[in-house]
């Protein structure tokens, strides 16, 4: 794998490339999962076929992305067939527990949304199948797999995983009306963020690791089952509303994804990968 070497004019154009492939495959699997709601078919249905249509849609732009423009295949970037490890599915599920639990534990109260059954079954579909995998998977696929899987072999590791977590931080403040202080605290956060989910691929030599990571946490904390903050979000379902107004607490205008909350979560486990990744490292120098 180490005898590929891309140049920067490949990796310029693959980075932009991919983001695109990702915006793309976003509209596209949105817009054709909204016609059978003409027919009749449900909601939840259609969030089903969204999620399968976005990643669809990803691996089939970035395999040819791959094949014509950078030579060389899926696995060569840490695009292997699914398998996961334990310690990172434990870890999917200890993440989200762990914010709401530290913000238990900083004081507040819960509100429960009613929705019919309907709305609560899209609510619950589009977490788990669009917000949460689908998006967990393709994000991965882009920043872990395409760009990471670059620079890596044109540059080092560090540059690897440091250029796609900034990008990956700066890429979420697109859409999203933000003051400067969020905008920071969102792009300290993202950056973070980054790094676990790029340590993890990186350690696992497979961007599944991340993926599963990654998805769980978009299912529970964004995806509309579970928000916690300072107001009630009345497209969410459970809501834990915090008694502290503070931004750092709060994660300011992004949300509990940016506070010092989550921050520290994404430090405590950004430790284990890097435990995962130095183990790799030994192993490779026994072998």
């Amino acid at each position: 794998m180490e005898h590929i070497k891309f140049t920067s004019l490949q990796i310029t154009v693959a980075i932009v490339l991919s983001i695109i492939i990702l915006t793309v495959a976003q509209i596209l699997s949105f817009s054709i999962s909204e016609l059978p709601l003409n027919i009749g078919v449900t909601p939840a249905i259609c969030n089903i076929f969204a999620g399968v249509l976005y990643c669809v849609f990803a691996f089939l732009g970035t395999k040819l992305l791959c094949q014509k423009l950078l030579k060389t295949s899926l696995l060569e970037l840490k695009i292997p067939r699914f398998k996961v490890k334990a310690v990172w599915i434990i870890s999917a599920l200890t993440m989200p527990a762990l914010v709401l639990l530290i913000a238990i534990l900083l004081g507040g109260h819960w509100e429960i949304n009613t929705f019919n059954s309907t709305d609560r079954n899209a609510t619950i579909t589009g977490a788990i199948f669009f917000y949460g995998l689908a998006t967990g998977i393709v994000e991965e696929l882009i920043f872990r797999g395409i760009i990471m899987g670059c620079l890596e072999k044109r540059f080092n590791i560090q540059i690897a995983v440091i250029v796609p977590s900034v990008l990956f931080g700066l890429l979420h403040i697109i859409g999203n009306d933000l003051n400067f202080i969020s905008i920071i605290q969102l792009l300290i956060a993202g950056s973070i963020v980054g790094v676990l989910f790029s340590l993890i691929a990186y350690g696992s030599n497979s961007i599944w690791n991340s993926a599963i990571v990654h998805g769980i946490w978009n299912i529970v904390i964004i995806g509309g089952i579970l928000h916690i903050g300072n107001e009630a979000d009345s497209s969410s379902i459970f809501n834990f509303i915090l008694d502290n107004k503070s931004f750092f607490i709060s994660g300011g205008d992004f949300g509990i994804e940016a506070s010092i909350i989550s921050i520290l979560v994404y430090l405590l486990f950004i430790v284990l990968a890097a435990i995962q990744v130095k183990r790799k490292g030994t192993k490779s120098k026994i072998e």
